[in-house]
């Protein structure tokens, strides 16, 4: 292994942690798609740690709130996609345990049945508002007691 190759891995993952917050996974998968070897995958990962440029714990934080303030979902639709994007089960259940609580996640389904229920409404049948409205929190992740109560609150 030279000096060089690893400075190469190090500069090219450092570019894609400039453009956003990475996982490991998602840098070891990238720089094994550049056909870098594993030893100096290795090598360039544990430097990244060491200077905290990765940090899992971190990401996983990081994402959970963008999800939350950004593009809101559900607990499942989180959870689906930090996997993904190969963050540990353990980070993954401590995180949204401390940031995305029952209450929370009852904000955002509620937050977002109040911005679509103004393009699904059809005021000759509720039910088929409400069909429409479940489907949609469905879709983002939301289980079924959280819809439920939200489209209570919100429709009743």
């Amino acid at each position: 292994m030279t000096m060089e190759e690893k400075n190469q891995a190090m500069m090219f993952a450092m570019k894609l942690i400039g453009l956003r917050r990475r996982s490991v996974f998602e840098i070891e998968e990238r720089l094994k798609q550049k056909d870098y070897r594993d030893d100096i995958i290795a090598e360039a990962i544990d430097e990244l740690k060491k200077f905290r440029y990765l940090d899992d714990e971190a990401f996983a934080e990081a994402f959970i709130c963008d999800r939350i303030n950004l593009r809101p979902c559900g607990k499942r639709m989180m959870e689906r996609e930090l996997r993904t994007k190969g963050v540990p089960s353990g980070i993954i259940e401590e995180k949204l345990a401390s940031l995305l609580d029952e209450r929370t996640e009852m904000e955002l389904a509620q937050r977002l049945v109040s911005k679509k229920i103004k393009l699904v409404k059809d005021n000759a049948d509720k039910n088929k508002t409400r069909r429409k409205l479940s489907a949609f929190l469905a879709s983002r992740g939301f289980s079924f007691d959280i819809i439920s109560q939200a489209l209570k609150n919100k429709l009743e």
